[in-house]
């Protein structure tokens, strides 16, 4: 999508997606990924990001062939297994930076 703090409402986003607004309401019930702002009146925002999921979920059950539960099931394991390679990497990052300051430290205490 284009800029990362657009929102559209809920007629504008069927629109995008391509399908009825009660299947956006639907949708957002099953897949916890999907969280459009509310406005103290109760009308939806989605951001681009909710637009994205949106667009993954209906190529899974349009195009794949999933169940919601098949697409549900499909999208926490893929949210998971990102959410275990930033732990990972983050880590990595942890250790290379201890080690980077160690030796530093190290260096200091050799040039005095």
């Amino acid at each position: 999508m284009n800029e990362d703090n657009s929102f559209f409402t809920i007629s504008k986003t069927a629109k995008i997606i391509g399908v009825q607004s009660h299947v956006l309401r639907f949708w957002e019930k099953k897949f916890n990924s999907i969280n459009p702002k509310k406005s103290s009146s109760g009308r939806r925002y989605y951001s681009s990001k909710d637009i994205e999921y949106l667009l993954k979920i209906k190529n899974l059950l349009y195009k794949e062939g999933f169940t919601i539960k098949g697409a549900m099931k499909f999208i926490e394991k893929q949210h998971k297994t990102s959410h275990d390679i930033n732990y990972n990497l983050n880590l990595k990052i942890t250790k290379a930076l201890t080690l980077l300051k160690d030796g530093a430290n190290i260096i200091k205490r050799n040039l005095n």
